[in-house]
């Protein structure tokens, strides 16, 4: 309004046109998750239009309420009840057909008086002579019918004759539109928030083998089998004794308390039968094939004694040696999946996709069919009652005993993918690729609302964060299948490399 005082007077009655009290402006406060917001590295210079852009994820929400929008008749109507029982308050009309037809007295109740006939006449066609013309009411007089009136005094009075004895529900009675079919909705928005699926939380309680000769780490990560895409980034773990982990104390000066999480919450947006959670066992580089690497682990246990407990000691020794000098890096050594499909309510989040890949090759109504099946998913996803995994499920306490050996000329995610996809079609892969005997403890649950000690991606401590833990959990950055129809509200930094303490973990 200030910059329509400023513009010329027909201009801004056609731009400003409303009642100025009509709008409720409020600036409200954004939620944040975190103690603190996710913000650029403190020294980082920025262009000025960046900064403005940064600083839209910290400003106020500004709304904008409109206290004349629900005074309609539309909204009246849904205020007073259900369409299902407005029939019932309609006032019963009758008109002057049924009345001539019926002859009966009780239909005589309409607004004006209906002539009768006699009952000598009423056998034959009626003439203008059978009416006894005094017995009927006159017509209403015409006022002013000749009188020169004004067109804004016309349309005046036919604005007050439109509205006297109107119905306020004019069309109530008409069927409602469905909402796919719906040529306008205009429902009143949620304030944005950051999106989370189905969040499920991962435990690693222990890692062990038959011999402990070298420090292990488990990395974790979601893979969709049927899409073929990684839908989570990695999580690394270190489940090593106190003497395994001082073979690296060299390159470990000191420890940050995000590298002892033992505990990842995953989310899933768009839940199916066909996501697998692998975990792969990494140890520290060393010289020789990857094969050779896994041979001690396969033959040699740690309970026998002469001179098989001699070659563990000199394993144990050569890997203290690789670990002094290549600490810093890492090669694969096992794997093993897990499928989730008990841990997701499938049967009601199914895939409302098609299950072709991509889109093209379809015709434009098909593309609009697919993208607006992938938008109702994802706000679906955002619904309380799908907002976690089904109510059934319990929280699952997991032991493994056997991996696989990973192969050193199939380490692409092509050849996982490949893996997992013929792990789901029969168990005969356990026969046809070798193993390592070892044991793995995990537990499944789903993730709590409120989740303490909670780090998100970007290290951000989670509200509400006490300071008496030990070890936090790590909130996993998902990488949906599809679009989520949901605005960015918090600054992610994605290209950025963190450099733990232990291990190396790409964001």
């Amino acid at each position: 309004m200030m910059q329509l005082n400023n513009l010329d007077s027909e201009l801004a009655h056609e731009l400003g046109d409303f009642p100025e009290d009509d709008l409720d402006v409020v600036f409200t406060p954004k939620e944040c998750r975190t103690l603190q917001p996710s913000m650029p590295e403190d020294g980082v210079e920025l262009d000025s239009h960046v900064r403005d852009c940064v600083q839209t994820y910290l400003r106020d929400w500004l709304i904008v309420n409109r206290k004349n929008q629900g005074n309609s008749d539309t909204c009246n109507l849904k205020n007073k009840g259900s369409r299902k029982d407005f029939h019932k308050r309609l006032q019963k009309q009758t008109f002057e057909s049924e009345t001539l037809d019926s002859g009966e007295a009780s239909f005589q109740t309409g607004p004006r008086h209906v002539p009768t006939l006699h009952e000598d006449t009423s056998r034959t066609a009626p003439a203008s002579c059978d009416f006894d013309l005094r017995s009927l009411q006159p017509d209403p007089r015409l006022e002013n019918l000749l009188r020169h009136v004004s067109a804004e005094e016309f349309e005046r009075q036919n604005e007050e004759a439109r509205r006297t004895n109107r119905h306020a529900e004019l069309l109530a009675l008409y069927p409602s539109v469905d909402e796919e079919d719906a040529v306008e909705i205009r429902p009143v928005p949620d304030r944005p928030k950051e999106h989370l699926g189905n969040r499920i939380l991962v435990k690693l309680q222990s890692l062990k083998f038959d011999i402990e000769i070298e420090p292990l780490f488990a990395c974790i990560a979601l893979y969709d089998i049927k899409e073929r895409k990684k839908i989570s980034e990695n999580f690394h773990c270190d489940l090593n004794p106190d003497s395994l982990r001082g073979f690296l104390r060299s390159h470990t000066p000191s420890i940050d308390p995000s590298t002892q999480a033992r505990s990842a919450v995953f989310s899933v947006t768009y839940p199916s039968s066909d996501i697998y959670l692998v975990i792969k066992i990494e140890k520290v580089l060393q010289q020789g094939e990857i094969g050779d690497c896994a041979e001690p682990y396969m033959v040699l246990k740690e309970s026998e004694a002469g001179k098989t407990k001699e070659k563990i000691e000199k394993l144990k020794a050569q890997a203290e040696s690789f670990c002094q000098r290549l600490g810093k890096y890492r090669m694969p050594f096992a794997w093993i999946p897990i499928s989730l499909t008990n841990f997701f309510n499938v049967s009601t989040l199914e895939r409302e996709i098609p299950e072709t890949e991509g889109l093209n090759g379809r015709s434009t109504s098909d593309k609009k069919a697919t993208l607006l099946q992938a938008r109702r998913l994802s706000e679906r996803s955002l619904s309380s009652e799908d907002n976690y995994p089904s109510s059934n499920f319990k929280t699952i306490s997991l032991t493994l005993s056997t991996f696989f050996k990973q192969e050193g000329d199939r380490l692409s995610d092509e050849d996982l993918f490949k893996f997992l996809a013929d792990f789901k079609r029969s168990s005969s892969l356990q026969r046809r690729i070798k193993t390592l005997p070892g044991t793995l403890k995990l537990e499944i649950s789903p993730a709590p609302e409120n989740l303490g000690y909670c780090l998100t991606p970007e290290l951000l401590p989670v509200k509400p964060f006490p300071e008496n833990r030990s070890r936090p959990h790590k909130e996993i950055l998902e990488f949906p299948i599809r679009e989520v129809y949901v605005p960015h509200t918090i600054y992610r930094r994605n290209s950025c490399c963190c450099s733990a303490v232990v291990h190396t973990q790409h964001a």
